[in-house]
């Protein structure tokens, strides 16, 4: 009887323990479009500013667009596309914004870029825009976005990966003192992607391409991925820790994966 309840305790601690820890695969990006400028990466000319901050989870190659002009600009969200290896999808979905309980909220899905070629579903997330004392009101989206003077709206739609890019050149789980690394050039890049802005300043219509490729895939073990700072403001250091990632940049971006024991895969 004690052997049997030892031995479903043994297979109960080694259930339990499934993941041993977490891993980060970080791509830096190269473009010969947009250019680093303090925390952000930018595309601007005579009219606007076109500034993107890729850095997130699964990567966010959503832009923020600045009105230089003393004019209202008009982005052509039903004439803007964001294009990744090769696949096209619209900015303009022809979604629908209703309120519930007297608040009005906007429904998106989060999409990404999986190495098969297709977008597959990450999450649906509802974001509070306004409260409203009427109930039931509905508001179609608009294919037309208003940009005011000396003003910025933020786009943001997309993933740029949800999939870990596997090589032969790459330790898939290197230790904490491994760092597995691959170059890229553009034409042999896993991901290529762009946005195709469209937006009309008087009777003139622009359109700007802002274009990206992978140049840089660095898997790491979590243990090199971050470092402690103590927590600070205003050049005051108070009390608590903050972890931060060591390769953060605008230009990168991380997918985020872990390992079970029954993965035994090196690449």
């Amino acid at each position: 009887m004690k052997k049997i309840t030892l031995f479903v305790l043994l297979c109960f601690l080694t259930s339990c323990k499934t993941v041993s820890t977490y891993y980060y695969q970080v791509y830096k990006t190269t473009s010969e479009t947009v250019k680093p400028s303090g925390n952000i990466i930018v595309f601007e000319d005579n009219n606007c500013k076109i500034s993107y901050n890729l850095w997130a989870n699964n990567g966010n190659p959503g832009f923020t667009f600045y009105n230089k002009t003393n004019e209202v600009i008009y982005l052509q969200l039903d004439e803007s596309f964001y294009v990744i290896n090769g696949n096209a999808y619209d900015y303009y979905q022809n979604r629908i914004y209703s309120n519930s309980s007297n608040t009005a909220t906007n429904t998106s899905k989060t999409t990404g870029f999986s190495q098969l070629g297709w977008l597959a579903l990450s999450s649906y997330t509802s974001n509070t825009i306004a409260t409203n004392s009427t109930s039931g009101v509905q508001i179609v989206e608009a294919k037309v976005v208003a940009i005011p003077p000396k003003s910025s709206k933020k786009v943001s739609e997309f993933n740029i990966n949800q999939t870990v890019i596997r090589d032969c050149d790459l330790l898939r789980f290197p230790t904490a003192k491994q760092t597995s690394y691959k170059a890229f050039s553009e034409d042999s890049s896993p991901i290529k992607f762009y946005n195709s802005i469209t937006y009309k300043l008087g009777d003139k219509t622009n359109k700007v391409k802002n274009d990206f490729y992978v140049s840089e895939i660095t898997n790491i073990a979590e243990k090199n991925a971050f470092r402690e700072e103590k927590n600070a403001f205003c050049n005051q250091k108070g009390g608590g820790i903050t972890n931060v990632f060591i390769n953060s940049a605008p230009d990168k971006f991380y997918l985020t994966y872990s390992k079970s024991q029954a993965d035994t895969w090196k690449y």
